[in-house]
């Protein structure tokens, strides 16, 4: 082997060791091109999110979309039967955040599947405070039992005072029926 063999050699040989220095100290340290325990549970997060979303959406019919990467404004206006003026309102509430392109708003099938449970919450009149939560709380939970159960919480605290406001308008209707009675015996 010649000289200039050996050198190469050896220069190849320290290369390598470098890289595999590297490659073990990246690994040790994190930062391998792996996905972090972070990113596995924000894309597991994900996942069931878009469970729900698919279990609320078949109460909901909302209307055909076609398979996009990104949606506008208005495509997904017409899929959940919002205005647009809805959607803008969810975004400056916090409620999700449409990439930007200029001035267009742009959604990602995530914010598809947030927007599908926002929309059926606030049709069955769940506040805007409330799917703020539980929004909050969603982000949290890496079970889909556990999700369901936190949705169905804030149902029944809805339906427990819709009950409530049934109750007080049957005792407003009777009193308004009881004045009108003595109105009309005064005539």
């Amino acid at each position: 082997m010649s000289s200039i063999d050996k050198n190469v050699s050896a220069a190849a040989h320290s290369e390598i060791a470098g890289a595999l220095s590297n490659l073990a100290a990246a690994q040790t340290s994190g930062s391998s091109t792996r996905r972090s325990a972070g990113e596995n549970r924000a894309a597991r997060n994900t996942r069931l999110i878009a469970e729900v979303s698919t279990r609320l959406a078949e109460i909901m019919k909302f209307g055909d979309l076609e398979e996009h990467e990104l949606y506008t404004i208005g495509q997904l206006a017409d899929y959940l039967n919002v205005s647009l003026r809805t959607l803008r309102f969810y975004e400056q509430s916090g409620l999700l955040r449409p990439v930007r392109e200029g001035n267009r708003r742009l959604y990602t099938r995530k914010d598809i599947d947030q927007l599908r449970v926002i929309v059926t919450l606030r049709e069955l009149e769940a506040s805007l405070g409330a799917i703020k939560a539980l929004m909050a709380r969603l982000k949290d939970l890496d079970d889909v039992g556990a999700m369901l159960s936190a949705i169905e919480g804030l149902l029944v605290a809805i339906a427990s005072s819709n009950e409530d406001r049934i109750a007080e308008l049957s005792r407003l209707n009777r009193r308004i029926n009881e004045t009108l009675d003595v109105l009309h015996l005064k005539r």
